[in-house]
C-alpha cells in the first residue's frame, strides 16, 4: 500500500489556506498519497493526523517571526505570520517526537532546524562572509543557479553524488544546526543548503525546491522517491 503523506499548508492568503500544486505532485508521482494538513486551531487534533500520515513534507512559504528563534525583527525582507510559524514548529516537534520520516523544503528546513534547537539568519546580508544572489529570478523555477557540494557519507550523497545543481528562493538560511542535525551540503559562499540527522529515519532539510525540478533533474527525483520509500517502510498506528 502506498504511504500516505501528510503536506503542511504553505500559509493563508486572506481567508484561503493554500499548498502550491508542484508539492502535491512531487508526492503523486514518488508514489505516496497526497494528504494536505490545514491549520486546525487545536493541538489535539495533531494526532488524528499522526495515525492516518506516514510521513510528512513541510513546504517553503513566507519567513519566520524571529521572536521564535529569540531575536526582535532586524531584516526588512519578507512577511511573517504568528499563527503559522508557530503551528508549523509544534507540529514538527510533535513529529520528531513520534519519530516519523519528515523532508522540510526551504522555510520547511529553517522549521526542522529551529525545532532541534538549531538558529537561522534573519536574512543573508547578515552574515559575516559575502553571499551570492540566492533568490534568483527565472521565468522557471526548475532552473538551476548553483550547484552544491555534497558531504560525503550523507544520506544526500548516497542520493545526488559529489555536487548536483539547484534552484534557489530564500533570503533567511541556517547559521548553526540543531541537535543531532549535520550539514550534509554547502553552496559556494558557504550557505547551508542541506541538514540531515540519523537519529531519525528520516528527517531531511533542503533548501532548494526540488519539487520545481524533478521532472527535468533525476536525482531531484530520486530524493522524493527515497522519502517515498522510507515513509512505506515506517507505516505505523499510533
Amino acid at each position: 500500500m502506498s504511504p500516505v503523506i501528510g503536506i503542511l499548508f504553505c500559509g493563508f492568503d486572506k481567508n484561503r489556506q493554500f499548498v502550491t500544486s508542484p508539492y502535491i505532485d512531487a508526492i503523486s508521482d514518488a508514489g505516496g498519497i497526497p494528504v494536505i494538513i490545514p491549520y486546525p486551531g487545536k493541538d489535539a487534533y495533531f494526532s488524528k493526523y499522526f495515525q492516518i500520515c506516514d510521513g510528512f513534507l513541510f513546504c517553503g512559504g513566507g519567513d519566520i517571526t524571529p521572536l521564535l528563534f529569540g531575536e526582535s525583527l532586524i531584516a526588512r525582507k519578507g512577511a511573517t505570520d504568528w499563527k503559522t510559524d508557530s503551528f508549523h514548529l509544534r507540529f514538527m516537534q510533535h513529529v520528531l517526537s513520534f519519530k516519523l520520516p519528515v523532508l522540510g523544503i526551504c522555510r520547511g528546513m529553517q522549521v526542522l532546524n529551529l525545532a532541534l534547537g538549531g538558529t537561522i539568519y534573519q536574512d543573508i546580508s547578515l552574515r559575516p562572509e559575502k553571499s551570492l544572489n540566492h533568490m534568483q529570478l527565472s521565468s522557471d523555477r526548475s532552473d538551476a543557479c548553483h550547484r552544491i557540494s555534497v558531504s560525503k557519507g550523507s544520506l544526500l550523497y548516497n542520493i545526488c553524488g559529489d555536487f548536483t545543481d539547484v534552484n534557489s528562493f530564500h533570503h533567511q538560511c541556517i547559521r548553526s544546526p540543531g541537535d543531532t542535525l549535520k550539514t550534509s551540503a554547502i553552496a559556494p559562499d558557504g550557505v547551508i543548503e542541506a541538514i540531515e540527522s540519523s537519529v531519525f529515519p528520516f528527517a531531511v532539510g533542503l533548501q532548494w525546491h526540488p519539487e520545481c525540478m524533478y521532472r527535468r533533474h533525476a536525482p531531484m527525483k530520486n530524493l522524493f522517491l527515497h522519502f517515498i520509500k522510507v515513509s512505506k517502510k515506517e507505516r505505523h498506528i499510533i
